[in-house]
Order: C-alpha cells, then sequence, then structure tokens
C-alpha cells in the first residue's frame, strides 16, 4: 500500500474530525489539490493525468472565513447545531482552493456574498459551490455532478455534508474502500 493509500485511508478513518491543523498544511493542500485535480479531470473527460502544479499553487481559502466579522460569527453559532465557530471553520468540507485575487475579493463575508467569486474560480470544485453545470445527459459534467453539490447557504449542516462529499472524492480519487478499524 502506498504512502497516499494510507494516508486517504487515515483521513477516512476520521471523517469527521479532519481539519486544516490534523496534519502540516502543505499536506492538507495537496490533499485538496489532488481532489480539486480529479474533480476537474472528471468534468473535462479526461483520463490521462496531468501535473498538479497548477493546483498546489492555489491558496486554500475558507469558505466559513477564518477572521469573520462579528455579525458573521454570531449568526453562524446562533445556527450551529453541534460544535463552535472555531471546530467548523478548519474542517475540510470548509476548505476549498482558489485564486489568490478570487480569495482576497471573497474575503471574509456572508457566503452568499462569496458565490459571485467562487463561480469565477477555473476549478469546478470551487465553482461548484455556487452551481452546477448542466450538459446533456450522461455527460462527463453530470456524471460529476452526481458527487458533487450547490449550496444556497453555508451552515454547520453543510459543512458536514460536504466533508463526507470530499471524503468520498478521496476514496474514488485513490480509488480505496473502506477499512474497518
Amino acid at each position: 500500500m502506498n504512502a497516499a493509500s494510507v494516508l486517504i485511508q487515515w483521513i477516512c478513518s476520521r471523517i469527521y474530525f479532519y481539519s486544516l491543523y490534523s496534519m502540516q498544511q502543505y499536506r492538507t493542500r495537496y490533499l485538496l489539490a489532488k481532489l480539486t485535480q480529479h474533480v476537474d479531470m472528471a468534468f473535462k473527460g479526461l483520463k490521462t493525468l496531468g501535473s498538479l502544479e497548477e493546483y498546489t499553487v492555489l491558496e486554500i481559502g475558507h469558505i466559513l472565513p477564518n477572521t469573520p466579522k462579528a455579525e458573521l460569527r454570531k449568526s453562524f453559532e446562533d445556527s450551529a447545531a453541534a460544535g463552535s465557530y472555531e471546530e467548523y471553520k478548519v474542517r475540510l468540507g470548509n476548505l476549498t482552493l482558489l485564486e489568490k485575487p478570487i480569495n482576497i475579493v471573497a474575503g471574509n463575508d456572508f457566503f452568499a456574498l462569496k458565490l459571485p467569486q467562487y463561480r469565477k474560480c477555473k476549478n469546478y470544485l470551487t465553482s461548484s459551490l455556487a452551481e452546477l453545470h448542466s450538459v446533456g445527459k450522461n455527460s462527463s459534467i453530470t456524471r460529476i455532478n452526481s458527487k458533487l453539490k450547490a449550496f444556497d447557504t453555508w451552515s454547520s449542516k453543510n459543512i458536514d455534508v460536504r466533508q463526507k462529499l470530499l471524503v468520498a472524492l478521496a476514496r474514488n480519487t485513490w480509488r480505496i474502500s473502506q477499512v474497518d478499524v
């Protein structure tokens, strides 16, 4: 079993606990880069892996902001079912890769105000947060859409949903079945 398989099995076994600080940040960036590349390849109908470099230079963005305005923090904490803002902001389900200018403009705003910026992102894993493209029936795009979800709001529940989605993508990316631990 290679190192990537061990890494993904470890992540899959700790789905609700994986966060930005579960490992060194460069490993989390690698994980997000591989997932983003996998989605882009599926979206384009490609089978041959290209360079990962275009993804590893992207910034890790916090969908629920890392440094929120007081109003946003209060709004989230009032609606959160379980866990604190500090816990949710670093969960894998709350992280995405995006270009630096888009990350700067998206800033620390509410999710609804970030959606127009996410739509501009070149990678489909991030742009699909705002909307899923529809092209034909049983196209490469509709097939990857079955593994993604667009969101109207961003809540603790939706972060949990996306956390599970990303772990399922990781299993698919490395073609791993879960091992009972």
